[in-house]
């Protein structure tokens, strides 16, 4: 019989969006699928599960640290834009304001505007990956020259296709965007034409810059918030000119922001009233960032 392992954690989330944070600069842990299974199911006793699993080692190459990023189903992937906020805010418990963590996706610049402390609501800003639109960098299985307009479902309008450290299909409609998320999120993930799979965004463009985004994410299902779809929900919209004077920031909104039992428990984690419950998002055609609450929970140890 293998020997039981302790495995110390802080739990946090960003706009509903949950996450356990493991730090394992200082003692390496080797973690399985298995392992990030169990810590992340809902049932799980000491972490109540999450959407995703953080685990922090040290940095690569020139950053501050690595975030390597597993979701609920145990599969690693390569970039969490509302996770990367998350680590931003831990880090900056550890007296590091600023600084690069490393992912899989890319090297994520962070600053977190005014030094927290747990239990507190900050809003980290982070810098992503320049977006990749090439069909070779999404990646798709087939060679295509525009991914701005491609067909997914007949039934569906069309989808901008997009990596911003992960892949992405942003489709925009008229409206029922959490719906349709459930409705097709899953066979859309395991689209042919995407051989990696990907994040499934279906937006609403309301005014004054604001969308209405709900996304099922990829080896996680349905979600409260996803942070690189909001970046890549942003960039589609600045590409297809969904809003006529955007200033490059736009304000996307997850089912957070217009579900009350989300923001009842969000208000119970730690936001306020005044907390936005949104991710504000600037994008130029080059340079793209990403700011948002983050919460944190509580900390713990689990047992493996």
């Amino acid at each position: 019989m293998s020997e039981k392992r302790t495995i110390a954690f802080t739990k946090m989330n960003g706009l509903g969006n949950d996450f356990v944070v493991i730090d394992a600069r200082r003692e390496p842990s080797a973690l399985g699928s298995d392992d990030v299974r169990v810590l992340a199911a809902r049932d799980n006793p000491h972490t109540k599960g999450c959407d995703q699993l953080l685990v922090l080692r040290p940095a690569r190459n020139t950053g501050d640290v690595f975030m390597q990023i597993f979701n609920a189903d145990g599969s690693e992937v390569e970039a969490c834009g509302n996770g990367a906020r998350a680590v931003a805010a831990f880090m900056a418990t550890q007296g590091a304001c600023a600084g690069v963590i490393e992912t899989l996706g890319g090297e994520l610049r962070c600053n977190v505007p005014a030094s927290p402390q747990a239990g507190f609501i900050h809003h980290p800003v982070v810098t992503m990956p320049p977006p990749r639109v090439a069909w070779d960098e999404i990646p798709l299985a087939e060679e295509m020259p525009d991914t701005s307009q491609v067909e997914l479902h007949r039934d569906l309008p069309p989808a901008f296709l997009v990596n911003v450290g992960n892949p992405h299909a942003v489709i925009f409609v008229e409206a029922g965007t959490a719906g349709l998320a459930a409705q097709y999120g899953f066979q859309l993930e395991r689209h042919r034409l995407l051989p990696e799979g990907a994040n499934i965004n279906f937006a609403a463009c309301k005014g004054d810059n604001v969308i209405e985004l709900d996304t099922w994410e990829r080896g996680a299902g349905l979600t409260q918030a996803c942070g690189t779809g909001a970046c890549a929900t942003a960039v589609a919209a600045f590409h297809l000119g969904k809003f006529e004077n955007h200033n490059n920031e736009f304000r996307i909104e997850p089912p957070c922001a217009r579900s009350q039992a989300a923001i009842d428990g969000q208000r119970q984690s730690g936001l306020k009233q005044d907390d936005l419950f949104e991710i504000l998002v600037n994008y130029n055609g080059t340079d793209l960032t990403q700011q948002g609450p983050v919460a944190f929970e509580f900390e713990g140890e689990a047992v493996l």
